[in-house]
């Protein structure tokens, strides 16, 4: 009879336990431009190692540096980790648990508390094994399980999110760097021509051929291009040291290791013409915000499931003896079997004001999924945009050299036949130095454009994880 009790109970428990008190997930949709898809490749993708069309070696290595040290990245692992082992203890709340227990103990009883046979010393073995398992009638562990591990991926995501910005931090320093020390070249290269000049209009001063204005604007640009270089260094230096922060060295490599970087800035890369909306979707902060609506969701489930009572089957069955020799044998078996209930009367509104609270984290995980989206079509249409400006003015500021550079050659010259000042010689000097050092910045700023764009698009980050990152150990 008690056969029968048990197994109707447990076949209860099966029908009713696709119940949910969780309400339907709902992506919010968000319109988006009919033109963002027009002339586009529907087979777009972003490649995962997306740095290396620079073909940059340099590059390559720091960027592995840095995903390999990088203070950030390793914290935010240590919260992938968390988040995974937080979803294996609800994956275990699924099911019963079982436990062992065993006692010897020797212990003299009072004859005077304990009159006739019940006094004295005496011995208690036990041994006995114990299971315990809460009917998940209403959902509440299903729906905490479902909400952890969409916590999981969240969480995952934003990994992926911050590894996606510290490789287009590591390549803007990286590209910042390059220019940096191209126009430390460019500005030594001119403080040596100077000197140079000075020297020769010392000479000329000697001999009468110019005045003592002349020596004393060439000194006057001799310490001009001085400056600019130690400025130049002063930049150098500070690009370095973030840069080598964050790749993760140590203090001692900080001051001690340089960072290898090319000698010029690489080409910058074709992007394709049109580029389809469907590739937003690889971008980690939207998946995190799809994640964080399914766990909002499921957590109002777990609160309502707190309306309803909760049923728990627990049973035992050991040994009992005073004597060890006699412990395993019919007469001491001990054991026994029955359900639990414990079901809310009056709380004074605690659960409800608990499933009004997951309501309103769902809104909200609601409402920053929008703003993620609209966000992202905004970083996309901002970088696209950029980087076509972009490449009008480094092709603008590479024709300004060429004019600065004839109008230098040009003022040399008619100063040499006496038809020119000294000052239209500096000036055009001036203006031919200021016009490389842009041309130089101009096109690192069109590679670091380029890199935005890419984190924009997602960075190469797949969404196609979700059976694997729970076995992952990062």
């Amino acid at each position: 009879m008690r056969t029968k009790t048990l197994l109707l109970l447990i076949a209860a428990a099966l029908a009713v336990s696709g119940c949910s008190m969780a309400p339907d997930m709902k992506t919010p949709k968000v319109e988006v431009p009919s033109s963002f898809d027009k002339n586009s490749d529907k087979n777009a993708t972003v490649e995962m190692s997306w740095w290396k069309n620079f073909h940059d070696e340099n590059l390559n290595v720091l960027i592995e540096e840095a995903l390999k040290n990088n203070d950030d990245l390793k914290l935010a692992v240590a919260n992938v980790q968390k988040a995974r082992a937080q979803y294996g203890i609800s994956e275990a709340d699924m099911y019963p648990r079982l436990d062992l227990d065993a006692s010897a103990a020797r212990q003299r009883k009072s004859s005077n508390a304990f009159p006739s046979n019940f006094g004295g010393i005496y011995n208690n073995y036990s041994v006995s094994a114990s299971v315990a398992y809460e009917l998940d009638f209403w959902g509440r562990a299903r729906n905490q399980r479902s909400a952890d591990f969409s916590s999981l991926l969240a969480t995952d995501a934003d990994k992926e999110a911050l590894r996606i910005s510290l490789i287009v931090d590591v390549a803007t320093y990286y590209f910042n760097l390059v220019s940096i020390n191209e126009q430390l070249n460019i500005a030594k290269e001119s403080l040596k021509s100077y000197e140079e000049t000075l020297q020769y209009r010392q000479m000329q001063l000697k001999h009468g051929v110019v005045d003592e204005l002349v020596v004393a604007q060439a000194k006057a640009q001799v310490a001009s291009a001085n400056t600019l270089v130690q400025t130049i260094e002063t930049s150098k230096v500070k690009t370095q040291s973030a840069l080598a922060l964050l790749l993760g060295r140590s203090p001692k490599e900080i001051f001690e290791k340089m960072v290898v970087s090319s000698k010029s800035l690489p080409q910058s890369i074709e992007i394709p013409a049109g580029l389809p909306a469907t590739l937003l979707q690889n971008r980690p902060d939207i998946k995190a915000a799809e994640e964080n609506i399914r766990a909002k969701t499921a957590l109002i489930g777990v609160a309502k499931a707190a309306y309803f009572p909760s049923i728990s089957l627990t049973g035992n069955y050991g040994y009992q003896s005073q004597n060890f020799d006699n412990l395993i044998s019919g007469s001491s078996s001990v054991w026994g079997f029955g359900p639990s209930l414990n079901m809310p009367i009056f709380d004074f509104g605690r659960i409800s004001a608990a499933v009004k609270v997951s309501k309103a984290d769902q809104k909200t995980a609601l409402i920053s999924y929008d703003k993620v989206v609209k966000t992202a079509y905004k970083e996309v249409y901002d970088a696209l945009g950029t980087i076509r400006v972009s490449k009008l003015k480094c092709d603008s500021v590479e024709q300004e050299v060429k004019a600065n550079d004839q109008a230098y050659m040009l003022a040399s010259k008619k100063f040499e036949r006496g038809t020119a000042s000294y000052l239209d010689v500096l000036l055009a000097q001036k203006a031919l130095l200021s016009a490389r050092l842009t041309n130089v910045s101009t096109n690192a700023q069109l590679l670091i454009d380029e890199v935005t764009l890419y984190k924009s698009l997602g960075g190469g980050w797949s969404r196609n994880y979700d059976n694997n990152v729970t076995k992952s150990d990062d």
